[in-house]
């Protein structure tokens, strides 16, 4: 009798846990088909599934999770965010909802909420380096820019040696003024990728900053030789060329400009004409400084080059032509009298260099311009003079001047 009872409570129990057993493969077979189906990307099937399996299991918080994955596909983050967090209800050490959630949060705008899960998927996973490139998302968009660079270099100190993440890290260090530690991130990643356009620009900007031109135009040209054709990157590289001296790309730089672009300026003539004119292609220089004059009729440096331009193909005459243009307009130009002094001195017109380079002196008394009226002097044998005028260059500064005087007059 006794055996007969402790069978029956035996048939009881296995009655009881049978269903339930049953009910979790069933579950369990739901799960999985819904995972079948969101790998084809048959979300609102999966969704059908999932749903199914928590019915059968209410505490099923993996089948939560991939209904929440499957509803963020759908673009309906309401729903997610009230799947992961019944997940999290479930398994509140669940890393991966709580970073699924984040993102669903960002979604929606309630980016606190989405700072507050990442920083708890972190907590649950320090090695989930996703989590912290987000995060470090939100505490750029929050204006905390050293928590955002503190996320990067946890990132990359993991291991996770990528060329975006010390890009973005080199662009937070150049925002908070330290760029030397921008240009040390951003040449690691070029190193790491060499034909990345935007880290080129960006090095390009520092290298600009720090006045090492050719730099810059070294990099500028990579961008553009991939394929960066904006406006502004062609003008960077024109004006850093200017800078650098490196007149043949400065030239193609600006007719870039002035023909694609119809920059058709007076600050772009006028560079391609220096430009032009310290390659000495001095006919095109002075058709660009024709060009800048047309703009600007008070443009005094532009007459200045172009008298020079016409003296150097030969062309004294329009010179002088511009030089009493310029005098009439300034007459105290004592950079008008200097270049036309020094021309007439090449042109053996002692008197009339003199009487120029006298103005010039008595409107700036410069060590070039005393250097120049020892030369007129020396030109009229009048050796006392040059001395004099040797020496007064030589104290204000002027090397060759002092070696002249040394040699000369003593």
């Amino acid at each position: 009798m006794k055996f007969f009872w402790s069978a029956n409570v035996i048939l009881l129990v296995f009655l009881h846990i049978t269903p339930f057993s049953s009910q979790s493969q069933s579950a369990n077979e739901a799960y999985n088909r819904g995972l079948q189906l969101m790998s084809t990307e048959n979300y609102e099937l999966a969704i059908e599934q999932f749903s199914a399996a928590i019915e059968m299991v209410p505490f099923f918080y993996e089948a939560f999770y991939e209904r929440g994955r499957s509803y963020q596909q759908l673009g309906k983050p309401e729903q997610a965010i009230g799947d992961f967090t019944q997940a999290i209800k479930h398994d509140t050490t669940f890393a991966q909802a709580y970073y699924q959630r984040a993102i669903s949060y960002s979604a929606i705008g309630e980016h606190n909420n989405a700072l507050n899960d990442y920083t708890r998927a972190i907590e649950n996973n320090p090695d989930k380096t996703q989590a912290y490139l987000k995060r470090s998302e939100i505490h750029l968009r929050n204006s905390s820019y050293k928590k955002a660079i503190d996320d990067l270099t946890t990132v990359l100190d993991s291991g996770h040696i990528n060329p975006n993440v010390l890009f973005n890290r080199g662009k937070l260090n150049q925002q908070t003024g330290n760029p030397d530690l921008a240009l040390e991130d951003f040449t690691k990643a070029i190193e790491l990728d060499s034909l990345h356009s935007e880290l080129r620009t960006e090095r390009a900007n520092i290298y600009i900053s720090m006045q090492e031109y050719e730099k810059a135009v070294a990099d500028l040209t990579v961008a553009i030789d991939e394929g960066v054709s904006a406006q502004n990157i062609i003008q960077q590289r024109a004006d850093a060329a200017f800078d650098a001296g490196i007149y043949e790309v400065a030239i193609e730089d600006f007719t870039r400009l002035i023909n694609s672009f119809r920059q058709r300026n007076e600050e772009t003539y006028y560079k391609r004409a220096k430009s032009y004119y310290y390659s000495e292609e001095y006919e095109a220089a002075s058709r660009d400084f024709t060009r800048v004059i047309g703009h600007n009729r008070d443009h005094e440096q532009a007459y200045l080059y172009r008298a020079e331009s016409y003296y150097k193909m030969g062309r004294e005459s329009q010179a002088m032509v511009d030089y009493r243009i310029l005098m009439r307009r300034n007459p105290d130009n004592p950079l008008a009298y200097q270049k036309r002094a020094e021309m007439l001195l090449k042109s053996g017109k002692n008197e009339d260099a003199l009487q120029d380079i006298n103005k010039a002196i008595r409107l700036e008394p410069s060590a070039d311009n005393f250097f120049i009226r020892a030369a007129v002097y020396a030109q009229q044998n009048n050796q006392r003079a040059a001395c004099r005028d040797l020496k007064e260059a030589a104290d204000l500064g002027h090397e060759e001047a002092g070696e002249r005087f040394r040699r000369y007059c003593y």
